[in-house]
């Protein structure tokens, strides 16, 4: 079959195999494949040619989502295949761009670890369930969260003395729901207790 290449806007370059639309690439990527406008090539050819394309698609979506925020490899692999990229595509593509060194998982995690305890005040068992729930392996998981080195009392008090700091734990229904906040960012209800009882915030804890 004859491969046609035509000039669209911008870089694009619009591909046809035999008269008949296959591809539109840009310009880079056809001046760096094997084929010029002209060539009589076989099917396999084509179907090798194609399967490039898709990749090149893929990666350059990749490279866009990353270039907005970290993820790790689950997320982004996901997030290609939300955008109707294939699967087994979508795992090639996201390896590659680990071996270039694009994604760290291990500095990946000990990054959203900080960022989950600075601005949410999550527990370290609490960020540990969040991080495996966005697909970062369990043991890497768990060592970004003892790189936290974190004592649970002394953020619990911080976040009475924050976030926590305009309900009066006087107030046994205020006191209840602060309790019941502080146990969903993953905290013990014995730690809680105790950092409640020394600060001296509540008597009905």
């Amino acid at each position: 079959m004859k491969i046609t290449a035509k000039n669209g806007k911008g870089n694009k370059i619009h591909i046809s195999a035999d008269g008949e639309y296959v591809a539109t690439v840009d310009s880079d990527f056809w001046y760096s494949s094997k084929i010029i406008n002209g060539d009589d090539i076989t099917q396999d050819e084509l179907t090798a040619f194609l399967e490039a394309v898709s990749f090149r698609r893929a990666y350059n979506r990749a490279l866009d989502i990353i270039s907005r925020r970290d993820h790790c490899k689950k997320e982004l692999v996901k997030k290609l295949e939300q955008k109707m990229v294939d699967k087994q595509v979508a795992q090639d593509v996201v390896n590659a761009i680990e071996e270039l060194g694009l994604i760290n998982e291990e500095e990946y995690a000990i990054r959203l670890s900080q960022e989950l305890l600075r601005r949410k005040g999550m527990s370290a068992f609490r960020i540990r369930q969040e991080l495996i729930s966005r697909g970062i392996p369990r043991e890497i998981a768990e060592n970004a969260v003892e790189e936290l080195d974190t004592d649970e009392k002394e953020c619990i008090i911080n976040l009475l003395n924050t976030k926590f700091s305009s309900r009066n734990l006087s107030d046994e229904k205020e006191l209840r729901r602060t309790i019941n906040a502080l146990m969903r960012l993953g905290y013990q209800y014995s730690d809680i207790k105790n950092a409640i009882e020394e600060q001296e915030f509540g008597s009905n804890v």
